[in-house]
C-alpha cells in the first residue's frame, strides 16, 4: 500500500462516523475490504471485526488490533425550544467544544448538522471571559425551533454526536477527525492487502474493535474466541513536538512508529500495560532489522486496548506500537502518513517472524 493508498483508505475510514457503541458504518466497511481480499472475516454480537489471516492449527496464536471509534457526545435532553443537552462519550476535552461543527446520528443513522452554541463575545461578562464551559451547560443548535421539529427529524435522547468530518492534507501531513484511532485501523487494513499469508507461520488475527473510548472493555469477547499468546495493540502516542509540548517527550511527527514503554491512567480508570520486557526487546531487534526508525515513549494520562486485553487467559504478553498524534481527543488531530507507512511495514516484519519458538521464548522469558 503506497502513502497515496494508505491516504485514501484514511480518508475513507474518516468519513464514516463511528462513536462508541455505534461503529456498525465503519464494521460493514471493513468487513467488506477484507472479504475483497479474500480473506475469512466476521463481526461477533459486539460489533468487533475479526479477521482471520489463515490457519495454523496447533500453532501460535497472534492479535494484533486498533479501535474503530471515536470519541463524541450523546444526547441527554431535548430542550422545548428545540436545542440538544448533551452528556460527554469519551475522553473529550471540554475547552475544544464551544463553537464546533457537528453531526447528530439520528435513529434512523442520517447525520443532522449543528454547531455548539457559544455566548456572543459582545455579551460575554469579565468574569465569563476566561471559563470554560462546563459540558453539563452546553448547547447544541441545529436550527430546529421546537423540541417537536428536532425529533421529527429522527433525534431522541441517546443519539451520538460526533464532530463534523474534515481531512485535509498537506505533503505528509494530514488534518482529520478521528485518527485515534482511525490511523491504527488504516494500517490493519495496509496490512491486509499487504500481508503474503503463505509465509505467515503463526495463526494471524486482525481485530478492529469497538467501544475502546467507552470502557477498553469492548474488545474482550474478541480475545477470548481466539485465546491469542501475543497481543499487538495500534494505537496513538502523543507527540510532543508543539510550542506547548516542547521538551515533555522525543515523539515527534515523521520520526517513525512508536513504542508505548509503560502506560498509566489514574483519573476514574486505574488501569494501564507495562508490556513484555521480552517482547519489547524483540520488537527492537526487529525494527532494527528491518531499519525501521522506533520512537520509545513513556504514555502518563493514557491507555489502550491492551490495558485489559493483557489480563485475559491467564495473562498474554502484550505491546503497544502506534504513531505520534497531535492535538489528540480534540475535533481535528494530526498525523504523518510516513509513520502511518512504517508501523505497517513494522506490523509486517512482527508477524513473518512470529513463529513457534519466538513466541515460546515470549512466554518463557517474562
Amino acid at each position: 500500500m503506497s502513502v497515496t493508498e494508505l491516504e485514501r483508505t484514511l480518508r475513507e475510514l474518516v468519513e464514516r462516523a463511528a462513536p462508541s457503541g455505534h461503529e456498525g458504518e465503519l464494521a460493514a466497511y471493513i468487513k467488506a475490504r477484507a472479504e475483497a481480499r479474500g480473506m475469512e472475516a466476521t463481526v461477533d454480537p459486539l460489533g468487533n471485526v475479526l479477521c482471520r489471516l489463515n490457519s495454523r492449527p496447533g500453532g501460535p496464536r497472534v492479535a494484533v488490533f486498533a479501535h474503530m471509534d471515536e470519541i463524541g457526545l450523546v444526547v441527554r435532553k431535548i430542550e422545548d425550544t428545540g436545542f440538544l443537552r448533551v452528556v460527554r462519550s469519551g475522553g473529550i476535552e471540554e475547552k475544544s467544544l464551544a463553537g464546533k461543527e457537528v453531526l447528530v446520528i439520528t435513529e434512523r443513522g442520517e447525520r443532522i448538522p449543528g454547531v455548539i452554541g457559544i455566548k456572543a463575545h459582545h455579551l460575554v461578562k469579565p468574569e465569563e471571559k476566561y471559563a470554560v464551559t462546563k459540558v453539563e451547560d452546553i448547547f447544541i443548535d441545529i436550527g430546529t425551533e421546537s423540541g417537536e421539529e428536532s425529533r421529527r427529524l429522527g433525534i431522541e435522547v441517546g443519539c451520538p454526536v460526533v464532530f463534523s468530518r474534515i481531512f485535509i492534507r498537506r505533503e505528509h501531513r494530514v488534518f482529520a477527525n478521528s485518527l485515534d484511532d482511525r490511523g491504527g485501523c488504516a494500517v490493519l487494513l495496509g496490512v491486509l492487502d499487504a500481508v503474503e499469508v503463505g509465509e505467515l507461520r503463526a495463526e494471524v488475527y486482525l481485530i478492529w474493535s469497538v467501544q475502546e473510548e467507552f470502557s477498553l472493555r469492548g474488545i474482550l469477547p474478541a480475545v477470548r474466541s481466539i485465546d491469542p499468546d501475543l497481543l499487538v495493540c495500534l494505537d496513538i502516542a502523543p507527540a510532543c513536538d508543539t510550542p506547548d509540548l516542547e521538551g515533555y517527550s522525543d515523539v515527534v511527527l515523521g520520526g517513525g512508529p512508536t513504542v508505548n514503554l509503560y502506560t498509566f491512567h489514574g483519573r476514574g480508570t486505574l488501569a494501564g500495560l507495562i508490556p513484555s520486557r521480552p517482547v519489547v526487546s524483540w520488537v527492537l531487534e526487529v525494527a532494527e532489522e528491518a531499519g525501521i526508525p522506533l520512537q520509545r515513549n513513556v504514555f502518563f494520562g493514557g491507555l489502550t486496548d491492551s490495558s485489559f486485553a493483557q489480563l485475559e487467559h491467564g495473562g498474554i504478553p502484550a505491546v503497544d506500537l502506534g504513531f505520534a498524534v497531535r492535538y489528540a481527543h480534540s475535533p481535528v488531530e494530526v498525523c504523518d502518513l510516513r509513520d502511518l507507512e512504517r508501523l505497517k511495514d513494522l506490523v509486517l516484519a512482527l508477524l513473518y517472524r512470529a513463529e513457534e519458538g519466538v513466541i515460546r521464548r515470549l512466554h518463557k522469558d517474562r
